[in-house]
């Protein structure tokens, strides 16, 4: 195997564990900056390289979507005042 296909092969089988992870639990380990192999794919990796690339782009787009709605649940949150300590926490309705 030329050693630009396995230095990619390897790259691609890193970035769909990632994905994969990302896709199982959003706080999954954080890998390592990534450096690229030298030169482009290998031909016969391309397909791969964009269906990944697909799945990467999919992921971004869901983390936006998922953080603009944490931050507006966090802004509600900030809106609500908060009570005075010795504020009573239940209402007793029987005593």
């Amino acid at each position: 195997m030329p050693d630009d296909l396995a230095a990619w092969l390897a790259v691609l089988d890193r970035f769909e564990r990632a994905l994969d992870a990302a896709d199982a639990e959003a706080g999954a380990d954080v890998e390592p900056a990534f450096e690229p192999p030298p030169g482009p794919p290998p031909a016969e990796l391309v397909e791969r390289a964009r269906a990944v690339l697909a799945r990467q782009r999919l992921t971004i787009d869901a983390l936006v979507v998922s953080r603009a709605a944490t931050a507006r649940e966090l802004a509600a949150l900030r809106r609500v005042p908060s009570a005075p300590a010795d504020t009573p926490a239940y209402l007793d309705v029987e005593g």
